[in-house]
């Protein structure tokens, strides 16, 4: 493993009775990286974002964060370790603004999960009204593309839901972000402002594992690539490089695998 390795896994594996949905998955990401996670349908990244955040235990193996082994739930990994996450499917507060859903991200690293502080924010419970709270999402929203905060989250695009999930996994200031799928269902804008915040993240040394079906948008944007099929890592290395490895031609394109 690479001495700059901000988050490592080791030999992860997870199974569902005869199903092996991760196997022996060793792979590092190291600090300011952009590492594309890439794979067919069914061939285990939600299974192993979800290990590496505590949604789900592994059966074997571990992940670690700068020497740290991960445990527990993902709101003790967001407070302890610094992980940030998003889900394949937005998990929003739609009766909130997008200010309030972008500041939970702030308060849930103190406090506890997303999931918990709904409530507490509808009933004004973490006073969400500080100049210095306010400018911190404020200026994380609009570096995502999302200028006016004041919007309910019920007026949003599927595309815009996915920038408040970025912007609110931004605003808690990780060591490394897992983002799920967060092109799916965007526009051409939604898409771009996503590129353009996470090129501008890891200046700042944010790393981040980005899943998504879109091989080459994942290409255009890492200079590493991490292909899992079936549960397995079969290439590891640059990107251009596993565009045209015979792995790659043969996971997308082989009869074998369809």
């Amino acid at each position: 493993m690479s001495g700059d390795a901000v988050l490592v896994c080791e030999g992860l594996d997870k199974r569902y009775g005869a199903v092996q949905a991760v196997k022996n998955v060793t792979f590092s990401l190291n600090e300011g990286e952009i590492l594309g996670l890439v794979g067919p349908n069914g061939a285990g990244k939600t299974t192993l974002v979800d290990l590496i955040a505590g949604a789900q235990r592994q059966d074997a193996g571990y992940a670690a964060i700068r020497g740290s082994r991960l445990s527990g739930p993902p709101s003790r990994r967001a407070r302890v370790n610094g992980l940030a996450r998003t889900f394949q499917h937005p998990q929003v507060a739609l009766e909130l603004t997008v200010r309030e859903n972008i500041l939970i991200g702030i308060t849930a690293v103190s406090l506890g999960s997303v999931g918990g502080l709904v409530l507490s924010v509808v009933k004004g419970c973490l006073s969400p009204d500080t100049a210095a709270e306010d400018r911190k999402v404020a200026s994380v929203a609009a570096s995502v593309g999302l200028p006016d905060i004041t919007r309910p989250c019920s007026e949003l695009t599927l595309g815009e839901l996915r920038l408040v999930e970025v912007a609110r996994a931004l605003v808690a200031k990780p060591s490394v972000i897992l983002l799920d799928e967060p092109f799916a269902g965007g526009d051409v804008h939604g898409v771009a402002a996503v590129s353009r915040a996470l090129q501008e993240v890891v200046k700042t040394g944010v790393s981040v594992i980005l899943v998504d079906h879109n091989v080459d948008l994942v290409a255009a944007l890492v200079n590493r690539i991490v292909l899992l099929n079936f549960g397995e890592i079969l290439f590891d290395g640059d990107a251009k490089e596993c565009l045209a490895s015979p792995a790659m031609q043969e996971v997308y394109f082989g009869a074998a695998h369809f």
